[in-house]
């Protein structure tokens, strides 16, 4: 027993060593330095020099029954892993779980040199979190104000004057004939002539026009007439606000006629000057009938109406001179008489 007690102190103290310089490694220990061997780190032993001396042989070490457990170095605790909480945020990803923690591994081989290995755990690597994504902004779009929707205001009606420059022409009635079978009038009967009329349209549907014309030819008696009229009409609008413009029309005239003749009539009296016969006649009458205006644009209108006139006679020779219409066969006469008037021209409107 005396005899094992040398081997077996150097034995333990041999692998007691290790354990010691891994639980407590002091400065400039040559067990504790370490080189770097790419992606592990092991450590080589001191040089031959410094070195512990070689374990005896086989033959110098006392046969023994059985050696005593030998000490291992306490394995360190893993330390648990980091969890990081990112609130609103994607869960990181990691990379590799395994606990950061060092592990040094002693390898003793007789002959050869102790090798101290040291190697490093890959920490855990937590990728960093996907960046966020921009804020999106949800703009809504402004809302159309919605105006009420008023009819465009009407516009005021404005006095309108007007112009009327016209041509027109006299229908007396030349195509009948009296019960004789002689024609009603003279076969030459015919007249026609121009004028022009100033009209004043207050409001949209109602107008008034004074007008003057001068109408020449030859009368129903067949004399060379010329006659010059004066008439007062008002103008009843049907449609005002369309661009062709119905309207009703009538009113009162006053005209006065020259009447000649190179042949004696008894209704003519002789001129002094020259050899033929003449006479002067005065009306007073009414008119009415219907029309259409076509404004072409705003300052300008065509016109064309139709007129029905009756009128008698009013100069001092109408009661005691001879009348002016008589019948031949019948021996009838008067001094009234009427026909159709047609006119058209253009109205400007200012």
């Amino acid at each position: 027993m005396r005899r094992l007690t040398p081997a077996l102190i150097v034995a333990a103290a041999a692998l007691s060593q290790p354990a010691v310089a891994l639980a407590d490694c002091p400065p400039g220990a040559w067990f504790c330095e370490s080189e770097d061997l790419g992606p592990d780190n092991v450590q080589v032993a001191p040089p031959e020099a410094e070195a512990l001396p070689p374990p005896p042989a086989a033959e110098e070490l006392p046969e023994v029954d059985e050696l005593p457990p030998a000490r291992t170095a306490p394995a360190q605790r893993s330390q648990p892993p980091v969890v990081i909480y990112q609130p609103a945020q994607p869960a990181p990803r990691v990379v590799q779980t395994q606990p950061q923690a060092r592990t040094q591994i002693i390898i003793i081989a007789p002959g050869a040199r102790t090798h101290v290995v040291r190697r490093r755990h890959p920490a855990v690597r937590v990728a960093p979190p996907p960046a966020p994504p921009p804020p999106v902004r949800y703009t809504t779009a402004p809302s159309r104000l919605r105006v009420p929707h008023t009819a465009p205001a009407k516009r005021r009606w404005q006095p309108e004057w007007g112009l009327n420059l016209r041509l027109q022409g006299l229908t007396m009635g030349g195509d009948r004939h009296r019960d004789n079978g002689s024609p009603a009038a003279h076969p030459d009967a015919g007249m026609g002539g121009f004028g022009l009329g100033l009209r004043y349209r207050p409001v949209p549907a109602f107008a008034v026009e004074g007008s003057f014309d001068i109408i020449g030819g030859t009368d129903f008696n067949g004399f060379d007439r010329v006659e010059t009229p004066f008439s007062l009409n008002g103008l009843l609008y049907v449609n005002p606000r369309s661009r062709a413009q119905f309207y009703l029309t009538g009113g009162v005239h006053w005209s006065s006629a020259t009447v000649q003749s190179e042949n004696a009539d008894p209704r003519l009296s002789p001129n002094r000057d020259n050899n033929n016969f003449s006479a002067e006649y005065s009306y007073f009458g009414g008119q009415g009938g219907i029309g259409l205006e076509f404004r072409v644009s705003r300052r300008l209108a065509l016109n064309v109406d139709a007129l029905a006139f009756v009128r008698t006679r009013t100069d001092d020779n109408a009661e005691s001179g001879p009348a002016e219409f008589i019948d031949a066969n019948t021996g009838r006469s008067t001094n009234t008489s009427g026909g159709g008037l047609f006119r058209g021209g253009l109205t400007f409107w200012w």
